[in-house]
């Protein structure tokens, strides 16, 4: 059992996954606590950050993007249905260490998910926490972006079922026409707007010109430059994160030729957000290759408030890492294989890292 005042709380409180009382749980929490359902997921994870961690309700609100009030309710909830008992047992998929060292270290949002058996499992469970994220951000009237790729799709795969508000759903960045299966961001927002029962606006033009007088030509034209322009003021932004390697998704799908990306890759870029290259600092490269993207800039995305960045794949450690450092995200969404190699680069030193 637990006391109600804040002080007492240090006298007392422990926080388990309770097994033993299935039928209280199933009028609350469907399926069951052993199943890691959302309602789980965040009354676990803000039981876990009062009673394990020390942090204030205040400070929780602002952490995860709630009101003080709905903090207060959820560790009522929590107590009320048995998840704060006698033990800790924080159940292992939620990675809450990992989650804790990579924020403590990089001084953002971390959620770090359960590993997945395969790719597709894999991108649909980082889609689903990105999803869940953006649920609690989101507020009625608010404005989000969104750039290209398969794991930003994966989010709106999976935000299917969440709360219907009235909001605006806006390309980040132009697409390709040799872009399939949804992955332009016109496509993603589109799906998004659906199913936050929100509007939607796109950028009708490529992803990357052959130049910057082309970029500037097509920055230029009214309906282009009006999108973009409300994207920049966007409240949230969803992005994905590309590799500089020369099989990425942005050279197959011909946004980038092979040689331009062995260029990048032998100038340092380990990675990039919206066509914005990176090295394993941070710091951006190639700019003469962003200069021919249309859709946001740097500047643009460091402008917004929340930009929720979404990675799936183990094998992109290296570009996340630089992303971290970026100062272009502030929420990443991973895997827990994903964070650990990111944990094992970060302990590494530069000279002894492989590239990828």
């Amino acid at each position: 059992m637990v006391a109600e005042d804040e002080p007492s709380r240090a006298r007392r409180t422990w926080l388990r996954l309770p097994q033993s009382r299935p039928s209280e749980m199933t009028s609350v929490i469907e399926p069951s606590p052993d199943v890691l359902t959302p309602s789980v997921e965040l009354l676990t994870r803000v039981a876990s950050l009062y009673h394990l961690q020390g942090m204030t309700q205040e400070e929780i609100a602002a952490k995860l993007g709630l009101s003080r009030p709905k903090v207060g309710r959820l560790l009522k909830q929590a107590r009320d249905v048995g998840i704060v008992e006698i033990t800790v047992h924080v159940h292992p998929s939620l990675a809450m260490p990992l989650e804790s060292e990579l924020s403590s270290r990089f001084g953002l949002r971390v959620v770090v998910v359960s590993d997945q058996p395969d790719e597709a499992a894999q991108r649909a469970q980082v889609g689903k926490a990105a999803a869940i994220a953006l649920d609690r951000l989101l507020i009625d009237g608010a404005t989000v972006a969104v750039g290209m790729g398969r794991n930003v799709k994966a989010v709106s795969e999976q935000a299917a079922g969440l709360r219907k508000r009235p909001c605006t759903v806006i390309s980040g960045i132009g697409g390709s026409a040799q872009v399939g299966e949804g992955l332009n961001s016109n496509d993603i927002a589109t799906r998004l707007a659906d199913a936050l029962g929100g509007r939607f606006e796109g950028v009708y033009a490529p992803a990357y010109v052959e130049s910057t007088g082309v970029r500037d030509a097509f920055l230029g034209h009214a309906d282009i430059g009006r999108t973009l322009s409300r994207a920049r003021n966007a409240d949230i932004a969803i992005v994905g994160i590309g590799n500089a390697v020369p099989d990425s998704l942005v050279v197959r799908l011909g946004c980038i030729s092979a040689e331009e990306m062995t260029r990048l890759s032998a100038d340092g870029a380990v990675g990039d957000i919206l066509g914005h290259f990176f090295n394993a600092d941070g710091a951006p490269i190639a700019e003469w290759i962003e200069q021919r993207v249309v859709g946001l800039t740097r500047d643009d995305l460091r402008l917004i408030p929340d930009v929720i960045a979404t990675a799936s794949e183990a094998t992109k450690a290296p570009a996340i890492l630089g992303a971290l450092q970026s100062g272009l995200i502030n929420t990443l969404v991973i895997s827990v294989a994903t964070a650990r190699g990111i944990l094992t680069l970060v302990d590494t030193p530069p000279h002894r890292r492989s590239r990828p």
